[in-house]
């Protein structure tokens, strides 16, 4: 018997009967009709017990149809079931039916800046990342820059670095992006304020640093994700 405190084991079975129907809208009704109480129970058991057990195509059904009626309810639940099947290569962050999910989600800043920073820490590659935030409409500039500095990643801190180019006569954004990245405290963050001072001549950001950068090397920087992870000895 489970001891899940958030398990209750006649919502999982209705719930299940109707995922297996593939009765989303069953689903819906169903949901509304329970207590608060129970409709948070309702939410844990479709993110953490329904969605990862179902194929890729109607999961995301599952997704559009729950966030669709109630973001509040749903967005951040499902969403963190997604990240948790991304991060297994079980679902594909350019399928059609993620396409149609950030699609209902990016119109409205909260929602979006939520399915960002849930989604952003699993993806390995800057390419998924520039795609994720480019179909989010999180334009390059300023909110970009906010959401990629709290995610200690390498493909992260690559997407950040390339993301100052339009910042970069902005010299006061630059610096408080180095102090932010040394006060955030974990050592790729300060080789990543470290490459930032050096690039952009920044000798008002002081500090101890482990990483030194030829100018031979900055050239490199921005060639290739290899490039940057081999000068930040990653």
């Amino acid at each position: 018997m489970s001891t899940d405190k958030h398990y209750n084991p006649a919502i999982y079975v209705q719930l299940q009967k109707l995922a297996a129907q593939q009765d989303w809208q069953g689903i819906v009704s169903y949901t509304d009709s329970l207590s608060h109480a129970m409709r948070r129970t309702a939410g844990y058991i479709l993110g953490e017990r329904i969605a990862p057990g179902l194929p890729e195509e109607e999961m995301w059904r599952l997704v559009q149809t729950l966030t669709g009626h109630d973001a509040k309810a749903y967005l951040v639940t499902m969403t963190k079931a997604i990240a948790l099947r991304l991060a297994d290569g079980e679902v594909h962050l350019r399928s059609g039916g993620s396409r149609a999910f950030m699609e209902q989600v990016r119109g409205n800043a909260v929602d979006r800046q939520k399915v960002a920073s849930l989604l952003l820490p699993v993806l390995d590659q800057p390419e998924d990342i520039r795609w994720l935030l480019r179909h989010l409409d999180v334009e390059e500039g300023r909110d970009r820059l906010a959401l990629l500095l709290r995610i200690p990643t390498k493909a992260a801190s690559y997407a950040l670095f390339c993301t100052l180019r339009y910042a970069e006569h902005d010299r006061p954004l630059l610096v408080r992006t180095a102090h932010f990245l040394i006060q955030r405290g974990d050592g790729l963050g300060f080789n990543l304020a470290s490459l930032i001072r050096t690039y952009y001549g920044l000798d008002e950001v002081k500090g101890t640093f482990s990483l030194h950068v030829q100018p031979y090397q900055l050239a490199r920087i921005e060639s290739s994700f290899d490039a940057f992870c081999d000068i930040m000895k990653l």
